[in-house]
């Protein structure tokens, strides 16, 4: 049995309070009078391993913060890898990499371009713009006065110095602002960090809301399905604390719960494929063709190199001794606990061709174990290059497995389909190879561990990225927008075929920003908060 009281109609229901979802929920109720119910299935976390950078370490494994979706084996494993999103009020933000990477200005014009209008690079810098606090000052192309923090470490040491002009004698352009240029370049990581603690989306916009009285949070609450008058979405129902209970609302039901859950939750309530809806034992509401289709990931592959002995970070972090100091320097906010995992990125095309960067790097003095069950540091200096193509076109798929949320979902990954996937994956690993043998770099490196010389041609290194690669956690594009009647939702984020509801994160995304994805979702949630203002 569900129950309902008058009390629980709210103007919008957010469902998903991650990334977007608190994003959204800061602009409806800062920007108007509008009263919001944020809805997120995981818990409100105070722990304080949360706010340490280099946590994440042990946070990205750990059930209390993050969830693991099982997928089916993909081309090269016997098993499947997770597909690891976070777990509670802040969602992936509480764990991610903290990378603040915008894509490039040609990605956006590309979504407008493709039947998209007011999607753009310059309704999406206008939206970066707004939600920055940016440490490096406001500029055309930066903001400040935000509620996101986002700083650009200085690099001090001797390895990341030699990194720099190892990428500048490779052609690389080195910016301390790697946002403000979509050439080839190599420089700090922009992070959302302050202060040497990590800013999850709650921190940066649901705390400074704190005691609103249009804005509340529900907590550990799960959604199983959306409540329907007609054609039209009412409300959700979700089950919290073994309760049964509809929540309804006047305005619209927004689904942010990421590019795994939104297909889920659009799924159990009719919404989909009819095809798909059928072998799951679901009733059809709406025969969409793409729900859960069309879903983009990255695939990461690196190169590993060992030290010379005293270099990096693997004595700091790997050590008893190391980490005792490592704390230590942590209690004043500074040391390698203080930072993200990655300190340098680099943006490059795999061919002179390329019309611009394709392919992209990460960087840090640290390398860790390939057989850990979870992340630690090798017993040696070490030096990690990740590359990745930045557009990946081969698509993989997210399907409910049955009515119950707690039913395990259909995810099957897909990567590296295409000759011009594997051909640029191929061509960053020898640009990581190549990096690492330039001066004065390759004077601080003693040898390479990993992929070794095995792997020298393009199928060695797609046999290498399925074998030993992995997703980089960044999918997108399971409800992708577009001009079609088939497409998910329109440009506006409304999905077709139904009223009173939009989509309004990652899922949207119909081609993958080149890069890290949480800036991108982040300011999408923004850019959708003002078009929910402008239909009032």
């Amino acid at each position: 049995m569900s129950a309902r009281s008058d009390d629980d109609t709210v103007d919008h229901i957010i469902v998903g309070a991650g990334s977007a979802g608190c994003a959204l929920a800061h602009r409806l109720v800062r920007d108007s009078g509008l009263s919001v119910l944020l809805v997120e299935a995981g818990p409100a976390h105070s722990h304080r391993l949360l706010r340490v950078p280099k946590g994440f370490a042990r946070t990205v494994d750990d059930p209390r913060f993050s969830r693991h979706y099982p997928t089916a084996p993909s081309d090269g494993r016997a098993s499947g890898e997770p597909w690891i999103r976070g777990r509670g009020v802040g969602g992936s933000s509480l764990i991610n990499g903290m990378i603040y990477n915008r894509g490039s200005a040609a990605d956006h014009d590309a979504v407008a371009a493709a039947g998209n209008p007011g999607w753009g690079w310059t309704e999406m810098l206008s939206a970066f713009r707004a939600l920055e606090d940016h440490g490096l000052g406001a500029s055309p192309l930066r903001g400040t006065g935000g509620p996101l923090p986002v700083e650009v470490p200085e690099p001090r040491d001797e390895l990341s110095a030699a990194i720099l002009r190892a990428g500048a004698a490779r052609g690389l352009e080195p910016r301390t602002d790697l946002n403000a240029s979509d050439e080839q370049r190599i420089g700090p990581i922009p992070s959302t960090i302050r202060g040497g603690a990590r800013i999850s989306a709650a921190e940066a916009f649901l705390r400074p809301l704190r005691g609103h009285n249009r804005l509340r949070v529900l907590d550990r609450a799960q959604v199983g399905t959306l409540l329907f008058d007609g054609r039209r979405v009412r409300g959700v129902r979700l089950r919290r604390d073994g309760a049964v209970r509809d929540h309804f609302c006047r305005g619209e039901v927004v689904l942010c719960a990421g590019a795994v859950e939104d297909p889920l939750l659009l799924e159990r309530s009719g919404i989909g494929d009819a095809a798909v809806l059928g072998r799951a034992g679901l009733p059809v509401r709406v025969d969409s063709p793409h729900v859960g289709e069309r879903v983009l990931e990255h695939r990461g592959v690196s190169v590993r190199a060992r030290l010379r002995r005293g270099l990096g970070r693997n004595r700091a972090l790997g050590t008893g001794l190391g980490l005792a100091g490592s704390a230590l320097a942590y209690l004043a906010r500074r040391g390698p606990l203080a930072t993200g995992p990655y300190d340098l990125a680099c943006f490059l095309r795999s061919t002179a061709r390329a019309a611009r960067p394709d392919a992209m790097g990460l960087l840090t003095g640290l390398s860790v174990l390939p057989e850990a069950e979870r992340l630690a540091p090798a017993p040696y200096a070490g030096l990690t290059f990740t590359g990745y193509a930045l557009r990946p076109t081969t698509a993989s798929s997210v399907h409910a497995g049955g009515p119950d949320p707690a039913d395990p979902p259909v995810i099957t990954p897909r990567f590296l389909e295409s000759e011009e996937e594997r051909r640029v994956t191929a061509a960053v690993l020898e640009a990581g190879r190549a990096l690492l043998a330039s001066e004065p770099l390759r004077t601080l490196v003693e040898a390479e561990e990993a992929p070794g010389p095995e792997v020298q041609d393009a199928e060695g290194a797609y046999r290498y990225a399925m074998s030993t690669g992995g997703g980089l956690y960044h999918a997108v594009g399971s409800c992708a927008m577009g001009a079609a009647d088939t497409d998910a939702v329109d440009s506006a984020l409304r999905v077709r075929g139904i009223e009173g509801l939009r989509v309004a994160d990652a899922s949207v995304f119909p081609m993958m920003p080149s890069g890290n994805t949480a800036a991108p979702v982040m300011a999408a949630a923004w850019h959708a908060a003002g078009l929910m203002l402008r239909d009032q």
